[in-house]
């Protein structure tokens, strides 16, 4: 890839890729933290990608640095969980469908997250999501079932149903 092709490709790519990383990590600061990794390690390995491929390659850079924060802040979570003293309380129901949407999101695997919002909300094909996440085409359809299954129980746990 040129330096024309990587600049033509920040232009193209980085609205798709930003949205993606918004997905990912779930909040704008932290997607343009992600974004910009993702376009650095294309310019360090620009001379191994095609230009055809600049944009997944940036997709699964931002998966992987998406994953690298979760493992990380999950990590930090349970650190302070084990100091917090213990204490539940009941969990507050009154929101509205995209918030239970997202806490749904939230409650997925991480790699049935990715194929599920690069499936439903980027409109990737099974085959782009297996190239994006170096899966294959049938392990994409698995978690994505799955995915299906698991938001649907939570949303109905959440009072959200086919009825409502």
């Amino acid at each position: 890839m040129t330096q024309k092709e990587y600049n033509n490709g920040v232009k193209l790519w980085a609205d798709d890729v930003y949205r993606f990383a918004i997905h990912c990590c779930g909040d704008s600061e932290g997607a343009k933290d992600g974004v910009q990794e993702a376009f650095a390690s294309l310019w360090e390995h620009r001379e191994n990608v095609s230009e055809t491929k600049g944009k997944g390659f940036l997709l699964t850079c931002v998966h992987n640095w998406a994953m690298s924060q979760h493992r990380h802040q999950k990590v930090h979570e349970d650190s302070l969980r084990d100091l917090a003293s213990e204490t539940t309380t009941a969990p507050d129901t009154r929101f509205d469908l995209r918030e239970a949407l997202q806490k749904a999101a939230e409650k997925l695997p991480e790699i049935q997250r990715s194929a599920l919002l690069l499936k439903d909300v980027e409109g990737y094909s099974c085959r782009e999501i297996a190239e994006i996440l170096h899966l294959n085409e049938t392990q994409v359809t698995v978690y994505l079932y799955r995915a299906r299954i698991s938001m649907r129980k939570t949303l109905i746990a959440l009072g959200y149903d086919n009825n409502n």
